[in-house]
């Protein structure tokens, strides 16, 4: 009994792990709405370029802000697009259904059932094909933080401009004053989460071959600063269904078309957080 109870534990920790794993990597996918601007002037993607600002003085902004990522390792394979198939979750279910089982006779078949999971919450595994070839990586990486980053200098240009003009308002600033005041930050406030990157089969019964494609990824919103716990805003973008030949055909071009669809939704919903939250 007593070897019964240490496999059973050992198996329990090892789906708690997993379980963990698996956290971590939809961490950006929480279902928190982007924080939008209630005004058009409140939008990020609003503030005005570094060449609109002028001043008799010489002193505009300078500088470039980026964006950083939300840590700085994630699992091994993380950056390649991932592919979910039925017997992904056909597998979890027979580990899930013999872990319960196991808990059952532990406990006298009093309760301490593992709670149900989704397709969504699979890992999946790497597409091989696709490894090395930068136009099927993970966007969040790479292209979004730096769209992103584009926009968070506006956003922090902005406001070098104003801390400029309330120095010339108000007197009494020396030169290097000034000087400080125009420099933005290397980095924005706000990082960049970036979520899942994968194919997910369409129906669990059957024998199509169809999936969508799904793109996830965050803003860590700089709530601390106004004395909030972080806020993540959010963007998730979902393909309409495609036949696995199809994704493959034309050495994989709709996966081409529909990764540049998931970037540019991204950078528009993430862009229209309000500015003061970068």
């Amino acid at each position: 009994m007593k070897a019964t109870k240490e496999k059973i534990s050992a198996s329990a920790a090892a789906l708690r792990c997993g379980a963990l794993g698996i956290a971590l990597l939809l961490s950006a996918c929480v279902t928190h709405p982007p924080l939008a601007a209630t005004q058009p002037e409140e939008a990020a993607v609003s503030a005005p370029p570094l060449s609109s600002y002028a001043a008799t003085d010489g002193l505009v902004p300078v500088g470039t802000t980026k964006m950083r990522l939300n840590g700085k390792q994630y699992p091994s394979g993380f950056e390649q697009l991932r592919i979910v198939r039925r017997d992904h979750t056909g597998q979890a279910v027979a580990m899930q259904v013999a872990l319960n089982v196991g808990l059952a006779v532990v406990t006298g078949g009093r309760g301490g059932f593992v709670q149900g999971f989704s397709k969504n919450e699979l890992i999946g595994d790497a597409v091989p094909e696709l490894a090395g070839q930068s136009w099927a990586s993970n966007p969040g990486l790479k292209e979004l933080p730096q769209a992103l980053g584009e926009i968070a200098t506006r956003v922090y240009a902005a406001r070098a401009w104003t801390e400029l003009e309330r120095g010339r308002s108000e007197g009494g600033w020396t030169r290097e004053d000034m000087h400080a005041a125009a420099q933005l930050p290397a980095e924005a406030d706000a990082p960049v989460n970036p979520g899942v990157w994968r194919l997910v089969y369409e129906n669990l019964s059957g024998q199509d071959e169809l999936y969508r494609l799904q793109f996830s990824a965050g803003l860590g919103l700089a709530s601390l600063r106004f004395g909030l716990p972080p806020m993540p805003a959010n963007c998730f973008y979902q393909s309409e269904p495609a036949a696995w030949t199809a994704w493959q055909a034309d050495s994989w071009q709709r996966l081409r078309e529909e990764r540049a669809k998931a970037l540019g939704q991204c950078i528009e919903t993430l862009g229209q957080t309000k500015g003061r939250l970068w």
